[in-house]
């Protein structure tokens, strides 16, 4: 059931949601063009697509959307590593590799290996699916687990690699692939995601009122509004929830029909604590 200031501003449900639902996601035109450019290393079967990041630019989101699609819409069969933070040795991301695939593992790293490559052949050959691995946080993985990832790419026949991987990380994945180039000279395809521009932070914030069941969504957070968001969650995603949230809940208590500038910079300045890093202006520019 929505809290009252949700349905105060006649919703039914938050449109603040931080779950992973596909109707939540708004892709940006740099979201659609890492989703075209990820396709496509897929589709030729170049083994290994990078999509970067800073934190809170949807990099998660738009991995668990590929997972829900892809397989629906090309059959492919789709796997995510979990705990990226605990890979701290070969053994350990191959146990994590085949886990995710269903895979039993074993405590000989020759004999995963070995058992990788038979179910990855029977994927190729015998099912006919293209089996893909998203490694979300891939920056996390500890360096001596990193060389697995070219050992993966490296299971190959003559038409074509066994398995293609997808690392979603933050920036500084670029140092720790520089001490590999083995492997970075395997990379396909690279995205980079960047902070959303001012008018795609306005679609964003009418996308989520809508869904959330908003009949009139620019009434509800007039253009004036919109822009003082983005100045202070400096087109985040995250931060652009974090910021559009707090509005909502400080006009709902000023028993507003509507969320004003006023209401951003009263909110932003209750959250001295939580001012985005990335926004445009600070408090003492907004006063």
């Amino acid at each position: 059931m929505p809290t009252e200031y949700i349905r105060h501003f006649g919703m039914t449900e938050t449109p603040f949601a931080r779950n992973h639902d596909p109707k939540w996601l708004f892709l940006s035109t740099q979201h659609k063009e890492a989703v075209i450019k990820t396709r496509w290393t897929i589709e030729e079967h170049g083994g290994l697509a990078l999509v970067r990041g800073d934190v809170g630019l949807g990099k998660s989101f738009l991995i668990e959307y590929l997972m829900t699609v892809w397989p629906q819409q090309f059959g492919w069969k789709c796997a995510k590593l979990q705990n990226t933070a605990t890979i701290s040795t070969p053994r350990v991301l191959l146990s994590e590799v085949l886990s995710a695939f269903g895979l039993p593992p074993s405590n000989s790293t020759r004999e995963m290996v070995s058992s990788l490559e038979t179910w990855l052949l029977e994927q190729a050959y015998e099912e006919r699916k293209t089996v893909v691995l998203f490694v979300d946080e891939a920056q996390s993985i500890g360096s001596k687990a990193m060389p697995v990832f070219r050992d993966l790419l490296n299971l190959e026949t003559r038409e074509r690699i066994l398995m293609q991987i997808v690392l979603s990380a933050q920036l500084n994945i670029d140092r720790k692939l520089s001490y590999f180039p083995a492997l970075q000279s395997r990379i396909a395809s690279v995205s980079t995601l960047e902070p959303l521009s001012a008018e795609e932070t306005d679609a964003m914030i009418l996308h989520r009122f809508r869904r959330a069941g908003c009949h009139d969504p620019i009434r509800l957070c007039p253009v004036e509004t919109m822009k003082a968001i983005y100045e202070f969650s400096g087109g985040v995603p995250r931060d652009i929830l974090v910021v559009t949230e707090a509005t909502m809940k400080e006009a709902f208590l000023r028993d507003a029909d509507r969320l004003l500038p006023e209401h951003v910079e009263q909110a932003m300045s209750d959250m001295n604590g939580r001012i985005p890093r990335h926004g445009k202006i600070t408090l003492e520019k907004a006063a």
